[in-house]
């Protein structure tokens, strides 16, 4: 499956070429949306290419420009049963707490940044949206190679996407840079159900995983890193 990043060093924002057309894995920060659609035309694609837009879970970096994205195309869109309620209010759940001490650091220097108070414009999508409830596989069953994964923890609405050649697009279910620490996330909400989608992600015997932020990095980096999520203490 041929996949483009055309996000930045703090969200990645993937591009998949399916039998349909062009997936888009979540959108950026609120603001981003022009930034998106110059990235698109670098690589000689528009905007009304995109067929599908799978949210893996309603954060501020991953729905900023959700909105724009839809009423520039006619593409599905994919969300998790609790995604449509978490988008009508138009910010981050304040649920759960910092994976360790770096993290919270990182998390408070945010509001220097302009980022603290993790708002994104609210959003209607229960007439548009393919609602995931955790049994069907919409991809699947339109031939499109992509397996839906529950992947809660992170957030109670996160989900990934398998394909058949082993790519597992994991949204904020792991990372791979700064601040993390051992491929885990910077922000749990509930910590046994994050460590049992590192369980589920492990059990799918992907190759390589995509995370939200980072660099790819290989399956077997979960096995290595497991142990470590049961020292995990949220902040």
């Amino acid at each position: 499956m041929r996949i483009i990043n055309i996000g930045n060093r703090v969200v990645n924002n993937y591009l998949l070429l399916t039998p349909k057309g062009w997936l888009a894995v979540d959108t950026g920060y609120a603001g981003g949306f022009r930034r998106f659609v110059n990235g698109l035309a670098a690589h000689s694609i528009d905007v009304s290419d995109i067929k599908f837009i799978f949210l893996t879970h309603a954060h501020d970096d991953h729905a900023g420009f959700l909105g724009e994205l839809m009423n520039a195309t006619d593409a599905q869109i994919i969300v998790h049963t609790h995604s449509v309620e978490r988008l009508l209010t138009g910010h981050n759940q304040r649920i759960g707490g910092c994976s360790g001490i770096l993290a919270k650091i990182f998390v408070e220097g945010m509001y220097f940044v302009g980022k603290g108070k993790h708002e994104f414009p609210a959003i209607d999508v229960s007439n548009r949206a393919i609602i995931w409830d955790g049994t069907s596989q919409p991809l699947l069953e339109q031939d499109i190679p992509l397996k839906i994964l529950a992947l809660p923890g992170h957030t109670l609405d996160s989900i990934g996407l398998l394909s058949e050649d082993g790519e597992l697009f994991c949204g904020d279910a792991a990372m791979n840079g700064f601040p993390s620490v051992n491929r885990n996330i910077i922000w749990i909400e509930n910590l046994n159900n994050y460590r049992n989608s590192w369980d589920r992600m492990i059990k799918a015997k992907a190759k390589i995983i995509f995370p939200s932020h980072g660099k790819p990095f290989p399956s077997t980096d979960l096995e290595k890193y497991r142990p470590y999520l049961e020292k995990i203490v949220l902040r």
